[in-house]
């Protein structure tokens, strides 16, 4: 045998342990490259979700109307569990494959210990907060602040609901996010030692399994209500009923003394945080970007429109009697296991992978299209006058309308003669007559706009945009804590102003404003300017002039 020859040999036989230790090595590197190098497109998507969110929690909020849950079967929350799962890749994955198992557990245990003294400090603030408002006196005669968010049984079972706020049995409305964030941390650690004995294979297989038990939990349950209400279940459902018999630990109950649950099912949302989780690690890759897959996910958002919108299945927009209305509804319902929230059914998991698909393509490679200046057009010449006179008319026709409030207040002669003489718009019209009016005007000041300021608006006001939502969704916890006492506040304020179109305005960018105060804030402190050097200051006897 020739040199060359059992050089090759031995070469051969040593090769494949140390490939598998350069694929670990370059594994582990490029998840610390991913870490250095934070994703844009994460923070920006999850900054978005902490303002959707502020708005779907602040009470008798008319923006809640235009938010995308009300379009589809998703929500913001599957945004902010899906950006957790892969910002806790991020924060977390190197620990595991750099020190070991039992350190990376021991960050997970620290995580999880802060998320749960979040929750109940915000708990504790927002209820000291409505029980200031409920005595001071500055509410509304008929609103009841103590029962918006149903901490009423703290007050008058302190006891009990005490212990079962430390223990997690007690978790009203409005604090049930951070108790369902915290279990699934907890489910991270062992989530890595399947991935180490058994491969994404063993992962995959556990997700689905559990997410599998907690719907087949969920189901039980609602069976529990459908024989009580006389109905009957079939072979299929009574099947299934006493599969989800031997899962019912898993419905977690909300309060020490009665029979609700959690509202999120920490084991049926694990699939979208671990989802996440999967492509922040690097165990699953990105999709392709094709225009088939597009299609698909464009299809699967415009069928769920009128599954998800109550203006069509709850009959708003066609009358409630109509056999398409009627159809629509009894879809609705007869699917409504697919779609429940509480247990993340299968149409929002799979309407939500559509949606971020979707927008992962809107964004470009890398999120490249956030870096870019948005293509915003500026008509020219006659065309720009023509639909800027347009847009003003329209505007100052729908303004009755969409300003009845403000109008009403300010000028209630006016109100009156409209009253008297302007024909009367259906009330299942009036929101969007509000959002035509808010449309009109923009085109309106778009067309006014000088070409500098159009440029100023399409170049650095979208910067400007693009990075104050990054820091919102990188401070997300502190940003997410503010928002429940805010939204309280914020829904003080409505109960004083109305519902018109100027104040929802103030009101909702108010808070808007609020949150990004406390994310730079954080961020701020965060960063421990205290323990940076001090600048160099010249001393009061070099500053003398010389005599």
């Amino acid at each position: 045998m020739t040199p060359i020859a059992h050089c090759g040999r031995r070469q051969t036989g040593r090769r494949r342990p140390e490939a598998a230790k350069d694929r670990e090595e370059r594994a582990i590197a490029d998840h610390a490259i991913r870490r250095r190098e934070r994703d844009p497109r994460l923070d920006f998507f999850r900054g978005a979700a902490m303002l959707i969110i502020l708005f779907a929690h602040i009470p008798v909020n008319g923006w809640t109307m235009w938010i995308p849950a009300r379009f589809g079967f998703s929500d913001a929350t599957e945004i902010f569990v899906f950006c957790s799962g892969l910002a806790s890749a991020l924060a977390f994955g190197t620990t595991f494959a750099t020190r070991g198992w039992p350190l990376g557990a021991a960050r997970i245990v620290h995580r999880v210990w802060q998320v749960y003294w979040a929750h109940v400090g915000v708990f504790l603030v927002t209820a000291a907060l409505l029980v200031a408002i409920a005595r001071s006196g500055v509410g509304v005669d008929d609103v009841n602040y103590l029962h918006r968010p149903l901490i009423t049984p703290f007050l008058d079972r302190t006891g009990e609901a005490l212990l079962g706020l430390l223990t997690l049995s007690y978790v009203p409305g409005l604090f049930d996010i951070l108790p369902m964030y915290l279990v699934i941390l907890a489910m991270i650690p062992v989530v890595m030692l399947l991935r180490s004995f058994g491969g994404g294979a063993a992962v995959a297989a556990f997700v689905l399994v559990v997410w599998l038990a907690a719907n087949l939990a969920g189901w039980a349950r609602m069976a529990e209500e459908i024989v009580a209400a006389g109905g009957a279940l079939g072979p299929l459902g009574s099947l299934a009923a006493a599969a989800g018999e031997r899962f019912a630990w898993m419905n977690f109950p909300a309060t020490p003394w009665g029979s609700t649950i959690w509202y999120f099912n920490p084991f049926g949302w694990q699939i979208v945080f671990f989802a996440g989780f999967a492509f922040g690690m690097g165990w699953l890759a990105p999709p392709p970007r094709s225009a088939a897959l597009r299609c698909g996910a464009w299809t699967v958002l415009l069928l769920s429109v009128p599954l998800g919108w109550f203006r069509i299945h709850q009959g708003f927009w066609l009358p409630a009697d109509w056999a398409l209305t009627q159809a629509v509804a009894g879809l609705r319902d007869a699917i409504e296991p697919l779609w429940w929230k509480t247990w993340s059914g299968a149409l929002r998991v799979v309407h939500f992978l559509a949606l971020a698909y979707v927008a992962w393509s809107l964004v470009g490679e890398k999120g490249a299209r956030l870096s870019a200046p948005l293509p915003l057009p500026q008509p020219e010449g006659a065309t720009r006058l023509r639909l800027g006179l347009a847009a003003a008319a329209l505007a100052a026709a729908l303004a009755p309308y969409g300003l009845a409030a403000e109008i009403k207040s300010v000028a209630p002669a006016l109100d009156a003669w409209a009253l008297r003489n302007l024909p009367l718009a259906p009330p299942e019209l009036t929101g969007w007559m509000s959002l035509a009016l808010a449309v009109c005007v923009a085109t309106a000041l778009w067309c006014a706009a000088p070409a500098r300021a159009a440029a100023w608006l399409a170049h650095d006001g979208w910067f400007a945009l693009v990075s104050t939502l990054r820091r919102v969704g990188s401070q997300s916890l502190a940003v997410f804590m503010t928002s429940i006492p805010l939204s309280v506040l914020c829904g003080l304020a409505l109960d004083h102003l109305g519902q018109g179109l100027v104040a929802l305005a103030l009101v909702n960018l108010c808070g808007v404003a609020i949150l990004v105060a406390t994310a730079y804030l954080v961020a701020w402190v965060r960063d421990q300017p205290w323990r940076k050097p001090a600048p160099a200051r010249q001393s009061i006897a070099a500053r003398a002039p010389a005599e």
